[in-house]
């Protein structure tokens, strides 16, 4: 398991006050937090955020929340109680950044729009995210992950261009269009207000994040050929015979990586396939029938025997592993990828470190997920 750095967390004396519910938001603050950062979970009284009440649970909390919010502090207000409200301005006036995850009506009707929030302390960073941000025609369209990868154009890229229709497993909207650029635009703007004094207000919406993930297959759009640009949600232009998956003779699977001509040569001398070496980019019926024998010589083998030989040849062959599997992995022990937090009611629970080194040493706060409204007094 990993140990904590004994440095001083980089964002140390930074205030968050967290109004967000479910994956975005937890996620994004609880990289703050790991980061140094005081993260107040402002939540709804008796109820909080329904997150913590989901399925799966560990004792009572749900597995999920109790691992994207520890080290938080809890505080429960009615934010359309007068007196709910004044408490978080009062909040604020001590706080760097407020972050939200409502519809883009939704603080100004609560009376905490951004205007009040500056008057009460004019250096607040805000950052709201949503799904489709503040302006559009969809901007206050109800949506969860699924929907916005459907919409975005990314859906059939994470399919693989099956068309099974059936959703990916990671929320790579929630993630990376939205929480990943939550978390850059936050640092930015506190890097400024540093320089400057400027407090932004930074608007996140989970779309853009996920249509900019595509700039690199959008650039089609900008060649003489750019009409190969998916018409079809799940046309997916880069399944190749050198960059796929492949089954082997136990049923695992293997990814094929093979993408620079070094990486091909090496890949067609270790099967024996030689006569292909300058054809990988072959199409239509000679593409087929590479791909058929690319497919017949994995499929001749167990994925132990190809990761023992991929192991001496570098041709970028590795094995699909299940999530249980990475986390087993010796890769993760070395990296000390894995944190162990002790919560008094539901036990030592494992948590994946923050992926974030600093002087080769991990960081990120041990402590657990708190009660619901456990520093109501506190704060």
């Amino acid at each position: 398991m990993s140990e904590p750095s004994t440095e001083p967390a980089p964002l140390q004396g930074i205030r968050i006050l967290d109004l967000t519910r479910l994956l975005p938001g937890a996620y994004t603050t609880q990289m703050l937090a790991d980061l140094g950062a005081e993260v107040i979970k402002i939540e709804q009284p008796k109820t909080g955020d329904y997150w913590r009440w989901m399925q799966p649970r560990v004792v009572k909390h749900g597995a999920q929340f109790l691992d994207l919010n520890r080290g938080k502090a809890s505080v429960e207000l009615d934010l359309k109680d007068t007196n709910g409200r004044a408490r978080l301005l009062s909040l604020a006036a001590t706080s760097d950044v407020l972050i939200e995850s409502y519809r883009p009506d939704v603080m100004e009707r609560l009376g905490l729009g951004n205007s009040v929030l500056r008057t009460a302390n004019p250096r607040l960073i805000i950052c709201s995210m949503s799904g489709f941000g503040s302006t559009g025609p969809m901007a206050m369209v109800a949506a969860h992950d699924l929907n916005y990868q459907g919409l975005a154009g990314t859906l059939g890229y994470l399919d693989g261009g099956r068309g099974f229709g059936k959703p990916p497993g990671l929320p790579l909207g929630d993630l990376a269009g939205g929480a990943q650029n939550a978390i850059a635009g936050i640092l930015a703007a506190l890097y400024e207000r540093e320089k400057s004094g400027i407090a932004r207000t930074v608007e996140i919406s989970i779309f853009d994040g996920l249509l900019s993930l595509s700039s690199f297959m959008a650039s089609a759009w900008n060649t003489p050929d750019g009409h190969r640009l998916p018409d079809t949600p799940f046309d997916a232009p880069y399944d190749k015979p050198f960059y796929t998956i492949y089954e082997t003779a136990d049923m695992r699977h293997l990814v094929v990586g093979a993408y620079e001509p070094k990486f091909w040569e090496a890949l067609c001398r270790a099967l024996g396939l030689e006569q292909w070496i300058d054809r990988q980019w072959v199409e239509g019926e000679d593409e087929a029938t590479l791909r058929e024998a690319l497919a017949n010589a994995f499929k001749s083998e167990s994925l132990a025997h190809w990761q023992s030989l991929f192991n001496r040849v570098e041709a970028c062959v590795t094995p699909v592993w299940s999530l249980r599997e990475a986390l087993d992995s010796e890769q993760v022990k070395a990296r000390n990828s894995l944190i162990t937090v002790h919560d008094p009611f539901e036990g030592d629970l494992t948590h994946l470190a923050n992926p974030i080194r600093f002087d080769g040493k991990s960081i990120g706060s041990r402590k657990p997920a708190p009660p619901l409204g456990a520093d109501n007094e506190r704060l």
